[in-house]
């Protein structure tokens, strides 16, 4: 399990790395994205050392939780051109801010899994990528979908959080059955994993200048 992890945290380690080469390059959306990279490699290196040393690195998740959403709403805010859908967003995260408050008084405590947040954050993910989606085949690139930042992001983030809604559903009913959860924690590590490999695809290829020269000719 630890070498899972620790691959894991490599692979967090070397997007941050690709993010931060082509920081430059990348457009709004996709710096946020980098930015939130790195943070999650630093929530992850230190939610080990605390379970390590406190045997419960739950209060690191909830706050994590929060924060994750926070950026990858924000990174749809930049990539969403609708005006009410950008203050919808940014309205959703001081409501999930509230629910993570409410949460933690009447429903799981800072020392149990954050469920509850989690999959809110995966049932709007969802919604935010349909919508991107939508917004995608209203107003069509003419570069190929393959060579679109845009395409191989939102496409990881609509299959993650499927994936990802159902696991911690059941990650939850597991722990709270006390059955083994193993399984489920293999199979959460191999979609981390996939997911934040094609961010970092999505990174790589990424370039404002692209986005620049659309905006100037529509």
């Amino acid at each position: 399990m630890d070498a899972n992890y620790y691959l894991y945290l490599l692979l967090l380690f070397f997007v941050s790395l690709i993010g931060l080469l082509r920081y430059k390059k990348l457009s709004p959306a996709f710096k946020t994205l980098t930015i939130l990279i790195i943070v999650t490699f630093i929530s992850e290196t230190i939610k080990k050392i605390v379970g390590r040393i406190f045997h419960n690195s739950m209060p690191v998740a909830h706050l994590s939780a929060f924060v994750e959403y926070s950026f990858f709403a924000s990174v749809y805010y930049y990539l969403l051109s609708n005006r009410y859908l950008k203050r919808l967003i940014m309205a959703s995260i001081f409501f999930m801010l509230l629910l993570e408050i409410v949460n933690i008084i009447f429903f799981e405590s800072l020392l149990q899994f954050p469920a509850i947040l989690l999959n809110v954050s995966q049932f709007i993910y969802v919604l935010y990528s349909l919508l991107l989606f939508r917004q995608m085949l209203i107003q069509p690139a003419e570069e190929s979908l393959f060579k679109q930042s845009i395409f191989w992001f939102n496409l990881d983030m609509l299959l993650y959080s499927t994936a990802m809604f159902l696991d911690f559903a059941l990650t939850s009913y597991f722990i709270k059955n006390k059955l083994d959860a193993t399984a489920l924690i293999y199979f959460s590590i191999i979609v981390n994993m996939l997911f934040y490999a094609v961010i970092g695809i999505s990174i790589l290829i990424d370039n404002k200048k692209k986005y620049d020269a659309v905006d100037s000719t529509s």
